[in-house]
């Protein structure tokens, strides 16, 4: 059975998917670092830059936005057979408002990136007001993705375009054009908002956490959800009316991540080194730039030919690294250095295992091909940072050569330990915490350690740890108020 399994009465927020009985997917949200895709701003122009045809748009908030010539509506809907020709200014001016959506956050060192093409996601479709063209999903029949655009041409009018998903397969065009009027409504809504909001300013942020659950909920079709937070269950509930799934509030004190031992699998996902069942392993390597998957025979040898153990060897690999593709996040470009295959055929086997694997993940990638040097490139899209760049921060030690848990993590992992002690036999807890897991934890005038102190029933007091080269706590003493003021 598949299953999602969410902790949610934590700042923290965290879901795992589970399919086949192996965790799938794994995904954080932090509070203070929510993405920004899909959030849809009135923008400012600030710069237009005709050498590299794009505009930089101010949205209110961090770096300045990224917006390409094709992603500009005046653009798209000109018709001019020589527009490429043009300069940008004839599309887009400076000191012009505009609403953009992003599309992916900012780096340390980009603004995010900017469409002006907006997008509103159904179960069925996907609407865009200056979509200007018809697509279907892959998965569809011949037969299915023309009718779906001959419907899709039908209904689509003054440069608008629609993207029809598998959810539309079996749908009728009542269906569908329900659907349809309701994303029309809701972009209606926005430009409403638009029109009394000064620029730049925020118009609509989605509910990405919630988002992100029942999109895989509607890829999986049917299954179990278990979450900690009967509120946020409601919620999922009344996002899912159609949907046949099993509902369970978990109430144990024990962290539901623990429970489920899904926590091991969030300490894997920080591995540098993966061992396959066989005694292989694979090393890897994230940077900015890119991700490097290497493939070691390790202790396997096997009894058949060096041929046989370097295929089964690499079958076997190209599984778990789109395992681990899917499971850590990892996008952008992506190096996979198998051992050596001669045959064609060979290399064909690999590509196909990491495809069958890597579909199961709605997010768009691309398999480019081997190399000269037979190393296999692959592209996803990035929309987010991956599992460890959220988990982990540079090591103040060795100047950032290395990587140690960022004091958010360490944090947020000491508000779960809070949660699962049984405080009815002690009013009172002195932590020791170095003076970054202490400020994160305590949140902007200690409105987080409040928060806690009134769910949990307890006093919390802090003394600062010194000298502790990473981020780092002890749960130092319980007792009473009385007891523990003493001490600090």
């Amino acid at each position: 059975m598949n299953k999602i399994i969410i902790d949610y009465r934590t700042r923290e927020k965290r879901y795992a998917v589970i399919e086949n009985e192996k965790v799938l997917k794994l995904n954080i949200a932090q509070p203070e670092q929510d993405s920004m895709v899909g959030r849809i701003y009135l923008g400012k122009v600030e710069k237009v830059e005709n050498g590299i045809g794009a505009a930089f748009v101010d949205i209110g908030e961090g770096k300045n936005g990224y917006l390409s010539r094709d992603q500009i509506p005046a653009y798209i809907h000109n018709e001019s057979n020589n527009k490429e020709m043009m300069a940008l200014t004839k599309f887009i001016r400076q000191g012009e408002k505009l609403l953009v959506q992003v599309k992916k956050d900012e780096s340390d060192t980009k603004g995010p990136l900017l469409t002006g093409v907006l997008e509103f996601s159904g179960k069925k479709a996907v609407y865009m007001p200056h979509g200007k063209y018809i697509a279907v999903s892959k998965k569809a029949p011949e037969e299915t993705r023309d009718r779906l655009r001959g419907f899709g041409n039908e209904q689509k009018k003054d440069g608008e375009g629609f993207i029809f998903r598998t959810e539309a397969f079996e749908s009728t065009e009542e269906e569908l054009m329900q659907e349809l009027n309701k994303l029309r409504t809701r972009y209606q809504h926005i430009q409403q908002e638009a029109e009394k909001s000064p620029a730049p300013s925020l118009i609509h942020a989605p509910a990405l956490f919630l988002g992100e659950i029942t999109n895989e909920m509607d890829r999986l079709g049917t299954g179990a959800v278990i979450c900690d937070d009967a509120s946020f269950l409601k919620d999922i509930k009344d996002s899912q009316p159609d949907g046949e799934w099993e509902y369970t509030l978990y109430t144990d004190k024990k962290n539901i991540m623990v429970s489920y031992d899904i926590e091991k699998e969030y300490e894997r996902a920080l591995k540098q080194i993966i061992w396959l069942d066989s005694g292989a392993y694979l090393i890897v390597e994230e940077t900015e730039a890119l991700t490097v998957f290497d493939v070691n025979t390790g202790k396997f040898t096997g009894k058949s030919q060096l041929g046989d153990t370097i295929i089964k060897t690499n079958l076997e690999a190209a599984d778990e690294i789109a395992r681990q593709i899917i499971l850590r996040d990892y996008s952008g470009i992506i190096l996979i250095d198998f051992i050596d295959m001669k045959s064609e055929n060979d290399r064909k086997k690999v590509i196909k295992s990491l495809e069958n694997i890597l579909r199961r993940d709605p997010k768009y990638f691309r398999i480019v091909g081997f190399t000269s040097l037979g190393i296999l490139q692959v592209t996803r899209k990035k929309t987010k940072k991956s599992i460890p760049e959220y988990i982990l921060a540079d090591c103040p030690v060795c100047k950032g050569t290395g990587k140690i848990k960022s004091p958010e993590t360490v944090a947020f992992e000491l508000e779960r330990l809070l949660w699962e002690r049984p405080f009815g036999e002690h009013e009172s807890v002195l932590i020791e915490a170095t003076e970054e897991v202490m400020d994160v934890f305590k949140g902007e005038n200690a409105k987080h350690l409040k928060r806690i102190e009134t769910i949990l029933n307890v006093r919390i007091f802090f003394s600062r740890l010194e000298g502790h080269p990473n981020h780092h706590f002890n749960l130092k003493q319980f007792g009473t108020i009385r007891e523990i003021k003493k001490m600090v």
